[in-house]
């Protein structure tokens, strides 16, 4: 079915515009489940009770020979941490096995990311294999944050208090950020802006622990949880965005996840939007967003693409948003953007300091070209041992 999204996409605080747009319901298989404490969960959405998972020393795939043996099972990467963490575990920080008593015992144990070796994890390793301009594990505050890319651009906790920890689903601790005033901020890069370029792509590993966020934007109903727009105009360039269960949008389009790009001057701004099918998202559950830009290419719809070319995907899960139900969604020209490099800093768990993302971020990577569907794909399952599986047309699905 196609889809032409009649709404001003901005953020009302600039312009004082509200969202309007139509979305069609879709039925949902949702595989995610909600752990509460960020580790291996206590249930899945999906059927089941609890066991012991797929743990890592029965698991020829990834805990036994294959990955089990003495190149991601042994020494290197933790015993059995991609074995336990990734198959027990984090299935079932997932949602997609039941809790895993078992395999996410084995997951802690290793932690997914060196174990009692103290090497780099498989998921760190594989990031950073796709060459990263940036790359923080976002678990380092109060004290500084790493460019683990050995890049430079390290990054600081201006918040307090000291924003406590939780573990992603292979086992890697990680902040979360208390929805009131805690971030992590990064100085300003040529690197972070897409013209140095003209592609740019983002991802982390999402875990929002509430749907309605207390400290939202106070007009439409969600929180900018990464930007590079700290000061609204004459620097704004791009942000990462999360909407609220019930927003005060008509009608209301629950807990999109989307990826937007500005003029420097703010107001309007292009988007792609992920729309999950009602009740997808679940609080206390992981998520994987990769949001990328391009001012190289867009797809053949979209118009007046010779003053403002480019296009803007998302991805959540693996699962890539469809551009085709959205009409010019996904167009930088759907508001005329010509993305430029500005000096603002780059901030995680909020944008401009007016709305706050609670739950916890970890695992964000800033690259200078676009990721493939493999790569990403393959990001995906590394962490939680499960491939991507799901589709997107108005709505989307796991």
């Amino acid at each position: 079915m196609w889809f032409v999204r009649a709404s001003f996409e901005s953020d009302p605080r600039w312009l004082g515009v509200l969202l309007l747009g139509a979305g069609v319901a879709c039925s949902s298989s949702s595989t995610l489940g909600a752990p509460a404490s960020g580790g291996a969960g206590a249930a899945g959405q999906s059927s089941g009770g609890p066991g012991a998972g797929t743990a890592g020393a029965t698991n020829t795939t990834h805990g036994g020979a294959a990955n089990g043996g003495t190149t991601n099972g042994g020494t290197t990467h933790g015993g059995t941490a991609n074995g336990g963490a990734a198959n027990g575990g984090a299935n079932a920080a997932a949602g997609n096995n039941s809790a895993g008593a078992s395999g996410s015992s084995a997951g802690a144990a290793n932690s997914g990311s060196g174990g009692a070796s103290g090497g780099m994890g498989a998921y760190d390793a594989a990031v950073l294999a796709d060459r990263p301009v940036a790359f923080w594990a976002v678990n380092r505050a109060p004290s500084s944050e790493p460019d683990l890319t050995g890049n430079g651009h390290d990054g600081s906790y201006p918040g307090n208090p000291t924003p406590p920890r939780t573990t992603l689903p292979n086992g890697d601790a990680v902040v979360v950020f208390d929805g009131v005033k805690q971030y992590l901020t990064v100085p300003s890069s040529p690197a972070f802006s897409i013209p140095t370029t003209g592609n740019l792509a983002w991802e982390a590993w999402l875990r929002p622990d509430v749907l309605q966020f207390p400290n939202d934007d106070g007009v439409s109903g969600y929180v900018d949880w990464m930007g590079k727009c700290e000061s609204y105009g004459p620097t704004c360039e791009w942000e990462a965005r999360m909407y609220d269960t019930t927003t005060q949008e008509t009608p209301n389009r629950p807990n999109r996840i989307s990826a937007y790009v500005f003029n420097p001057s703010a107001g309007l701004g292009s988007a792609a939007d992920w729309q999950p099918s009602a009740g997808l998202i679940m609080a206390g559950a992981w998520y994987h967003v990769v949001g990328q830009y391009t001012t190289l290419a867009q797809p053949a719809d979209c118009m007046n693409t010779s003053a403002s070319p480019g296009s803007i995907d998302i991805w959540v899960n693996g699962v890539k948003w469809n551009h085709g139900s959205h009409g010019q969604t996904g167009c930088m020209s759907q508001y005329n953007v010509v993305p430029k490099a500005n000096g603002s800093a780059l901030d995680i768990g909020t944008m401009t300091k007016e709305s706050f993302f609670q739950g916890a971020i970890g695992k964000v990577a800033l690259y200078d070209h676009l990721l493939s569907q493999a790569q990403i794909s393959n990001h995906f399952s590394i962490m939680t041992g499960i491939a991507p599986s799901g589709s997107c047309a108005n709505t989307c699905s796991f």
